[in-house]
């Protein structure tokens, strides 16, 4: 994470993969915990049914070992349906160049 912890207050949607801030960083999850006052969803993935998970919106329980696999499913799902802000990225961002639309195998 990049940016302060003050920043989460103003989150939509927050997403914990493999963590337990609830109770391992009980100052982080305060401003977690201000975002969810003002309706934000909490979503916590994790193998184990934590505190995070308890206070969580959707509880999306993994198998060991298979977050790269839900991580990636999820990326590929976002770009299938374009759920992306598109001109925030061509604009932005260096993604548009990353692969470009002549590129075959």
């Amino acid at each position: 994470m990049t940016n302060h912890w003050n920043d989460l207050q103003h989150a939509d949607v927050l997403m914990v993969i493999g963590a337990n801030p609830a109770e391992n960083h009980p100052i982080s999850f305060r401003w977690i915990q201000k975002a969810l006052d003002k309706g934000a969803t909490l979503i916590s993935v994790d193998p184990r049914y934590t505190r995070t998970s308890q206070m969580a919106n959707i509880y999306a329980q993994l198998r060991s070992g298979t977050d790269i696999a839900f991580i990636g499913g999820m990326i590929n799902y976002v770009l299938q349906n374009e759920l992306y802000p598109k001109d925030y990225v061509v604009h932005y961002t260096n993604a548009a160049h990353i692969v470009a639309e002549t590129y075959s195998f």
